[in-house]
């Protein structure tokens, strides 16, 4: 499946592309947002693993920011540990561990099989070294205005265990498999904000 996002990255505007495949037992998922001047690379992320009995298990994760240097976040279930291109550190790979892109599709996963408590906890690394848990609470629905119509969306929240880290919005729609209308990170230290915004109807990749 792939969707069409309009992408707005620290003042720049454009479109990105996220492409989910899997085979019942391997997935591959990647976002790839471009500038609307020119086709500038802004982000490309990639995340790649099996499908086990926690849901998706990452082996890889990669990421590079406008045209910068690559990095990447590599999951060794083999030695039981997460480590990193950069820097020396490392955190345990707890069974359904994730990384920055692959919680989108966990999320999906766990409220597609019924989940209905208010909140769901995932441990999420990115490609730098950060990593630590995710407290995802489900918020009052929300009726969200998007190309592809007007509706009622589910809101999950992360509001950091820090006034200075990374808060985390996603707008979900259960009648398109749970894939988000509208995400939007924001780092409350920076201002950075990195927000997604549903375009079209989700489509076959070719």
């Amino acid at each position: 499946m792939q969707l069409r996002y309009a992408l707005r990255y620290n003042g720049h505007a454009g479109e990105a592309l996220l492409t989910w495949q899997h085979d019942g037992e391997r997935y591959a998922l990647a976002l790839d947002g471009r500038g609307a001047a020119g086709g500038r690379p802004l982000v490309a992320q990639a995340s790649q693993g099996v499908l086990d009995a926690t849901g998706l298990a990452p082996e890889r994760h990669l990421d590079r920011r406008r045209g910068g240097r690559q990095q990447a976040a590599n999951f060794r279930r083999d030695i039981g540990r997460i480590g990193f291109s950069g820097p020396a550190v490392d955190y345990p790979a707890w069974p359904g561990a994730q990384d920055r892109l692959s919680w989108l599709a966990q999320l999906a996963a766990i409220l597609g099989a019924g989940h209905a408590a208010p909140e769901v906890r995932l441990f999420v690394v990115d490609a730098r070294g950060a990593g630590g848990l995710w407290l995802l609470q489900r918020q009052p629905d929300e009726r969200l205005a998007t190309p592809v119509g007007e509706g009622l969306s589910q809101l999950w929240q992360r509001d950091p265990p820090r006034p200075e880290g990374l808060k985390v919005q996603v707008w979900l729609d259960a009648q398109r498999g749970h894939w988000p209308l509208q995400l939007r990170f924001t780092a409350q230290r920076s201002g950075d904000v990195f927000e997604l915004r549903l375009l079209a109807e989700p489509q076959a990749p070719p």
